[in-house]
This record gives C-alpha cells, sequence and structure tokens, in this order.
C-alpha cells in the first residue's frame, strides 16, 4: 500500500514538473515571433503577419495598444520582437532605455489627418476657405485620441494649436484611449466631429471625411519600426519582409504613404 503511495506520488510530480516545464517560456515555439503594433497600423499588421506566414512559415503573434502603452509594457518587461509605433518620441524613449536595437530603427510610412463626421451628416462641407472657422462649423463635441498618450491626438491638439483653434474647442474636446476608439465615438453618434488618420477613417462605413488637414499644420506623421536588441533569424526575416513590394502594396492599399 505504502509502495502505490509513494508511486501515486512519485507520478503526481512528475506530471507537475512536465506541465510547469511546458509553462516556461523557454518552452515557447521558436517558430514565431512577436509584434508590438500601435492601433492605427491593426488592419496593415494582421494582413502582413498572414502574408509573411504564408512566405515563410513563421507565425505574428500581435499586441495591439497605443504606442506610449506598449512602450510602457516593453519598459516592464513585456518580450517582444519587434516594435512599430505612431511616435517618434516614444521610439526614442525605449532607445534611451537601450530596450530596442538603435541600428533598426527605421521609418516606415507616413500618414495624414482627416476631420470625419457620421454618414448620416450630409450637411457639412469644409473647404479651404471654410477651415478658417472649423470651431464654428458644428456645435457638438469632437473627439480624438488621449495627446498625453495618443501620437493621433497630439497632431490633432498640434492642429487646432497651429490654426488657433485651442480655446473654442476646448470644452468641447472627448479624449479617447486610442485612435480607434475616437473613431468609434464617430460611427455610434457620440460626438459631431472626429480627427482621426486618414487610414482609419478610409476603412469605415459609417463616417465620411469632410476635409484632410495640410501637411504643415503638425509634425510629419511617420509610424517607426524597430526590434529587439538581441536580433534572431526570425527578427531578421520579417525585417526583410517589410522592405518587399509585397509589404509595401499592403500599407499603400490601407491609405499610408511610402517614399
Amino acid at each position: 500500500m505504502k509502495l502505490l503511495l509513494k508511486a501515486k506520488i512519485k507520478y503526481l510530480f512528475l506530471l507537475l514538473f512536465v506541465f510547469l516545464l511546458s509553462c516556461s517560456p523557454h518552452n515557447k515555439s521558436t517558430n514565431s515571433i512577436s509584434v508590438f503594433a500601435a492601433t492605427s497600423v491593426t488592419d496593415v499588421m494582421n494582413e502582413i503577419a498572414q502574408e509573411f506566414k504564408k512566405e515563410t512559415g513563421i507565425n505574428v503573434r500581435l499586441n495591439f495598444a497605443s504606442s506610449g502603452i506598449l512602450a510602457r509594457q516593453i519598459e516592464s518587461g513585456a518580450e517582444f520582437d519587434y516594435y512599430v509605433s505612431a511616435s517618434k518620441d516614444w521610439m526614442d524613449y525605449l532607445d534611451s532605455l537601450q530596450l530596442v536595437d538603435r541600428n533598426s530603427i527605421t521609418s516606415l510610412v507616413e500618414n495624414r489627418m482627416v476631420a470625419i463626421v457620421p454618414i448620416e451628416n450630409t450637411d457639412l462641407y469644409l473647404d479651404s476657405v471654410s477651415i478658417v472657422d472649423f470651431p464654428d462649423l458644428f456645435k457638438g463635441r469632437i473627439s480624438i485620441g488621449d495627446p498625453a498618450h495618443v501620437p493621433a491626438g497630439k497632431y490633432a491638439m498640434q492642429i487646432m494649436i497651429n490654426n488657433s483653434w485651442e480655446n473654442k474647442l476646448a470644452k468641447r474636446i472627448l479624449p479617447a484611449k486610442d485612435v480607434r476608439d475616437a473613431l468609434f465615438m464617430v460611427e455610434m453618434g457620440e460626438v459631431e466631429m472626429g480627427m482621426v488618420y486618414l487610414s482609419d477613417a478610409q476603412k469605415s462605413k459609417k463616417v465620411k471625411m469632410v476635409y484632410e488637414f495640410a501637411v504643415k499644420d503638425c509634425d510629419p506623421m511617420l509610424y517607426y519600426g524597430s526590434g529587439k536588441v538581441k536580433s534572431d533569424k526570425n527578427l531578421k526575416a520579417f525585417i526583410s519582409f517589410l522592405n518587399e513590394d509585397k509589404a509595401k502594396s499592403i500599407w499603400k492599399k490601407n491609405g499610408f504613404k511610402i517614399d
């Protein structure tokens, strides 16, 4: 009886050991990479991940959030292979902490900022003349990404400040956790106006673009990519794929601009 009990105990310990071993980070599949990417490139990165897997067999695990939240996750020790940021500031921040490979930092694509309204709004018309009175052209609230954490929100605020609209709009701004949430607020009719990326606006069937802001109205809306400090063959393959025509065509199809 005692021998049987000892055998069962050993068996249970063996099962526990196997279970813990399977949970170990060192046992993760080596045929995959982890990509942390800004929310505004969700559609693009999902498509790139699919095409990359078809071509190489390497699976891409995607983590989407605002550039700032992702940077904080990486700072806190989150494991990643590649980081796509909509903000040069957050990329520089991780570089200052030596958490990304400085030599791999590159400008990927460029975006534009547009004004959007719910699709039901057929009355509002904006052009290069009427845009001067932008705050007076609508009475309700305007949704933008939270300028403190979301690059799209920072660009929106720059546009407001550079056009001297910030005082009139200050009490009407509804900050969102990311640019997709700002778009959602307009889709749901929670706000009358929104300022979001062109790439996000053109994907929605529930909003319409009423104006594309001039490039000079804010800093260049560039997206940056970088790999982790210690590269490997899977990461090198992914970075190489991003430079291929197939990946570039996916960016362009989704409204981004590539030199």
